[in-house]
């Protein structure tokens, strides 16, 4: 009963910040209340933080190495309080910490708070109670996260740049149309694959497929060639030997590699 209590008092939440910043600076410690209970769990959490956002994560060992030797005696003697662990979140240069506390009440207490370091105040709280001996599966932990952190942190992004030799040009990514050439950087979700499509009247299309991976930056150079203006410079037969080209059938789909720079990506030219 007193286990319960507790959980009903830390789960009363102030209201979350309107859209906080996606990509801020963010610190994991651990405070622990006499208790050698869900050794790792703080771990655990920057482990599957660092999977579903785009923080700039600090476990508690990053932000050991920043604050110095003194951070587990600090965290001690905050014993969760919420403006004293906002300066020591402000003193490592955070915008927020999330505070991981595990205590013993007959059940083992698992508590989460993150904490905004401008304002020293507890934006959300997450408390659960597990039995002796008991480990938080990842589903549990997913779970924790989803209540503790604002959607819009789950959202990721990778930027895209598509450059073509010639302006005027239709661009299609993933099957929407984003306007012509010359087009700027398109910032879309990530990870995901999209595949990419430059076309203009009398010019073979250009075609590729790209896999954008978080947080990343991809540029894509669309080379569009004359329809019936003779052989290519990709057609050339000591280009294709030159770049190991696949051809496949005589009207078919050229698929080369460019050894241009390391930016270039696989490209699919479609040959009428």
């Amino acid at each position: 009963m007193r286990a319960l209590a507790v959980i009903a008092v830390l789960a009363c939440a102030a209201p979350v910040s309107a859209d906080p910043d996606p990509k801020r600076k963010v610190c994991v410690l651990e405070y622990r209340s006499g208790s050698s209970a869900i050794p790792g769990i703080a771990k655990r959490l920057v482990g599957e933080i660092g999977k579903q956002t785009s923080f700039q994560l600090l476990g508690p060992d990053q932000t050991r190495t920043v604050y110095g030797d003194a951070l587990d005696g600090a965290i001690v003697k905050c014993a969760g309080d919420a403006e004293c662990i906002a300066q020591i979140g402000k003193k490592v240069g955070v915008a927020e910490v999330i505070l991981v506390g595990v205590s013993e009440l007959g059940d083992v207490i698992l508590t989460m708070q993150r904490i905004d370091v401008p304002s020293r105040t507890v934006a959300t709280r997450v408390a659960d109670s597990l039995g002796p001996g008991a480990v938080p599966t990842d589903d549990q932990i997913n779970g924790y996260l989803a209540r503790l952190l604002a959607p819009g942190d789950f959202l990721r992004y990778g930027v895209i740049a598509i450059v073509a030799n010639l302006a005027g040009a239709a661009v299609t990514v993933g099957g929407e149309k984003r306007g012509t050439t010359p087009i700027e950087p398109l910032k879309l979700h990530a990870p995901a694959t999209y595949q990419i499509r430059v076309e203009l009247d009398g010019y073979v299309p250009f075609t590729t497929k790209v896999a954008l991976p978080p947080d990343g930056e991809i540029k894509v150079e669309a080379e569009l060639s004359k329809r019936g203006a003779g052989s290519a410079w990709y057609q050339k037969w000591y280009v294709l030997a030159g770049a190991g080209i696949l051809v496949a059938g005589a009207a078919g789909t050229v698929i080369y590699f460019s050894t241009r720079d390391n930016s270039s990506v696989p490209v699919t030219v479609d040959i009428p």
